[in-house]
């Protein structure tokens, strides 16, 4: 979803240079990395599996060593989505470097009106914890409200 982020309706501001990282192979990724390339946005792979041509790790590994390379990280928004261990390694990352950081969570939503609570989540209100919905609420939340369990 975020490759094509402003791609329909435009952005009510003007984008600026983006990176696009991806873990492994999913189907029809390399198809869109042209696409993506040609929007200007650098895209790169992480493969934990070893997968030829791609960074050896986890995609987080990847963005950490991006990210130290860079003068002045300052600039950088970090957008998310995928299964809960990445969420979570994304927050710490982006925590490490200071960064703003939205994370599109993924919960099973029985209803998705908001009625059943089956996708409630914990996250931080100031000092305190709320349960909030993903269906309704989110998906996307602020990366340091959200409270992930330690399991």
């Amino acid at each position: 979803p975020f490759a094509i982020m402003g791609s329909e309706v435009p952005f009510p501001f003007t984008p600026r240079p983006s990176a696009f990282l991806v873990e492994g192979l999913p189907d029809g990724v390399i198809a869109g990395m042209p696409l993506l390339e040609e929007l200007g946005i650098p895209t790169r792979l992480a493969s934990a599996a070893g997968q030829p041509g791609c960074h050896p790790g986890f995609v987080t590994d990847l963005a950490r060593d991006w990210l130290a390379t860079l003068e002045d990280p300052s600039e950088v928004e970090v957008f998310a989505c995928g299964p809960t261990p990445m969420l979570r390694a994304v927050q710490e990352l982006a925590a490490e470097f200071g960064l703003p950081c939205q994370l599109s969570l993924e919960e099973y939503m029985a209803c998705a009106v908001g009625g059943c609570a089956g996708c409630a989540v914990p996250i931080r209100q100031g000092e305190a914890v709320a349960m909030k919905r993903v269906c309704v609420d989110g998906p996307v939340f602020e990366a340091a409200e959200v409270v992930f369990s330690r399991s």
